[in-house]
């Protein structure tokens, strides 16, 4: 039995009903080889998704080889039974695949799939994350697949700086490369990444920590089209670092969680000239203190999403300033010792769109703070408040009064009773679907309540 998901019948459950509807779109949930033989009849398919089927090997891909004659896209991520030379039996067939996802199914690519690349003039995008490379397989990529302008090698091993040099270099219209996890690359690499690709439109650099500000210089310069821009744990980011790239003032989404080496003055740069940032992740940033928020509410006053978890020089002042940011729906907060109930209820009052907020384990706001969420926070949708100090009567006037909350997050709450929680539990259960809750409490709340959440389709998550 296979369960598919096509563009236009979510109902449908037989291969051979699909093999005469002909989706354009199909995504199997569970899927042989001996299906494809099915799928492979499907004339009008363009795009097709199976990540994760472990029962689909080269065999199947062959079916495909002749069939499908419109499919642009194919999926195999997570397919651990596929090698190359299944794939590139699907290439053969399909000079117009304008797609290829094979992340985390690949040990590593032969040069014959490479070399079946070059057929494909069409190919805009290659993602092959966690596959074995070397600098010759970088190098016929770009010699082979000029017109791609996306490739991602996520956590591929073998990556060198002579691997990217020659591959940026052969594909020079790359707008989207995903580097993350890349240890072994350089400023070297990034240089010539600026100078190849200066339409470069995102570049994830995650734990890539031999880059520092000297690579990141020629970043500034040269690819100032760049609105994506991901630093997570680049150790060799600094406040010079961040000065050079508040150049690229497109910038709409930035990652720079665990760079321990920046601090309010990187952070000022970066305010004063990125107008557009709409996404910024300073998680664990611990050198960021109230002045840095300053700089952002009033230079990046566009802001929808900011993680500030484990910033832990931030008070209520710098959290008045977020109070500032009205378009900011998305915040997240963890571990902030010195926050208190003042500085909650200036984002209550001041973040009128707030939807998403995560303050576990901050300890010191108390039953005002949470008083001031229930009445002014009215879009919250998810709130995480485990670990944190509110009274039964609080806790109950919060979720009574958030009326669009649909995900709640109450472990650890010293405070509150078990009656307490089956009143709050009681408050919010005819909208609320997901709630999480210690798992020490699973026999203590009583049979009538959990009975009552289940009956309504609401899921426990026990911690």
């Amino acid at each position: 039995m296979f369960y598919w998901f096509p563009k236009y019948d979510n109902s449908a459950k037989s291969v051979d009903k699909y093999t005469k509807q002909d989706p354009l779109f199909l995504t199997i949930v569970i899927v042989t080889s001996e299906s494809l033989r099915s799928i492979a009849s499907l004339l009008k398919l363009e795009v097709f998704i199976m990540v994760g089927c472990d029962l689909v090997d080269d065999v199947g891909l062959r079916f495909l080889e002749k069939g499908c004659p419109l499919l642009k896209a194919i999926d195999v991520s997570r397919c651990n039974c596929v090698s190359p030379s299944g794939l590139l039996s699907v290439i053969s067939g399909h000079e117009d695949l304008e797609r290829i996802d094979a992340g985390y199914c690949l040990s590593e690519l032969s040069a014959s799939f490479i070399d079946g690349l070059q057929n494909l003039k069409r190919l805009s995008i290659i993602k092959i994350g966690g596959v074995r490379v070397s600098d010759f397989i970088l190098h016929n990529i770009g010699t082979n697949c000029k017109s791609l302008v996306e490739l991602g090698l996520s956590k591929c091993i073998g990556v060198t700086n002579m691997g990217i040099i020659r591959v940026v270099s052969g594909c020079g219209n790359l707008k989207t490369l995903d580097l993350t996890c890349c240890r072994f690359i350089t400023d070297a690499a990034i240089s010539i990444i600026s100078y190849s690709c200066p339409n470069l439109v995102c570049l994830k650099l995650e734990s890539c920590d031999m880059v520092t500000e000297i690579g990141l210089y020629q970043l500034g310069s040269r690819c100032l089209m760049l609105e994506e821009l991901d630093l997570t744990d680049c150790s060799g980011v600094n406040d010079i670092a961040l000065k050079y790239l508040s150049r690229c003032s497109k910038l709409v989404r930035l990652k720079l969680g665990l760079c321990t080496n920046i601090s309010d003055i990187g952070l000022a740069h970066i305010a004063c000239n990125c107008a557009n940032l709409t996404e910024l992740d300073l998680y664990r940033c611990v050198r960021i203190g109230d002045d840095g928020l300053a700089a952002l509410a009033t230079g990046c006053n566009k802001l929808t999403m900011l993680n500030l978890s484990y910033c832990i020089r931030m008070t209520d002042i710098g959290l008045k300033c977020i109070g500032n940011l009205s378009e900011l729906s998305d915040l997240e907060m963890r571990g902030l010792s010195n926050i208190t109930s003042i500085g909650i209820k200036a984002v209550a009052v001041g973040c009128k769109r707030l939807a998403s907020l995560d303050f576990k384990h901050c300890e010191k706001i108390n039953d005002l703070g949470f008083w001031a969420l229930a009445f002014y926070a009215q879009n919250l949708q998810q709130i995480n408040m485990s670990y944190c100090n509110v009274s039964d009567h609080v806790l109950c006037l919060l979720m009574g009064n958030l009326k669009r909350l649909q995900d709640a997050k109450l472990v650890y709450l010293t405070n509150v009773t078990i009656q307490g929680l089956e009143l709050a539990l009681r408050s919010c259960c005819g909208r609320i679907k997901k709630v999480k809750l210690q798992r020490s409490l699973r026999f203590s709340i009583s049979s009538e309540i959990l009975e009552t959440i289940h009956a309504r389709g609401i899921k426990i998550r026990w911690d």
